[in-house]
């Protein structure tokens, strides 16, 4: 008796084609291409965060090119703009669906926060990703006194500053 259990037995019973079967008839064609237009069509209508690589640079290829015909952009900087956004995909600048508002219904991004576009005098359109800057957080000691004071604050009741 075969060791395969009934879903293997279905699943290669399935797949067995006959070799001589015509390849390429239209119904085939047709069925697979649906198939598969319908499974890109759902992929972009995931959220931002939840793209793959690739749909995600396709996208901003798209948003650099409305950006390029929205702000008149030269080729040379559309593809300026495109490196930069595919550079910051790379270091992880981009992987937060706060970072990039990203439409699901319209498939497409409205905006790339941190993205600065600025003409220079030359008249070259420049393009940087500013990150947010971490703020300092102020820890008590174990002691009770306190970690970081801002400049001009009196020192609370009890602490000393330390002579360095």
């Amino acid at each position: 008796m075969d060791g395969r259990n009934k879903t293997h037995k279905q699943r290669l019973a399935a797949a067995a084609v006959p070799r001589n079967a015509p390849q390429g008839t239209i119904d085939n064609d047709t069925v697979f291409m649906k198939a598969l237009e319908d499974g890109v069509q759902g992929a972009y209508r995931r959220p931002w965060h939840r793209l793959e690589r690739g749909l995600r640079l396709n996208r901003l290829r798209l948003f650099a090119e409305t950006e390029a015909i929205r702000t008149g952009l030269q080729p040379a900087e559309q593809s300026a703009l495109l490196m930069l956004l595919q550079k910051a995909l790379d270091r992880k600048q981009l992987n937060s669906k706060t970072t990039v508002l990203y439409d699901q219904e319209a498939e497409d991004i409205k905006e790339v926060k941190g993205l600065v576009m600025h003409r220079g005098a030359d008249g070259v359109m420049r393009f940087q990703i500013v990150e947010k800057k971490v703020g300092m957080t102020f820890r008590k000691k174990r002691g009770g006194s306190v970690a970081g004071i801002a400049a001009g604050e009196p020192l609370p009741e009890g602490a000393q500053a330390d002579a360095e």
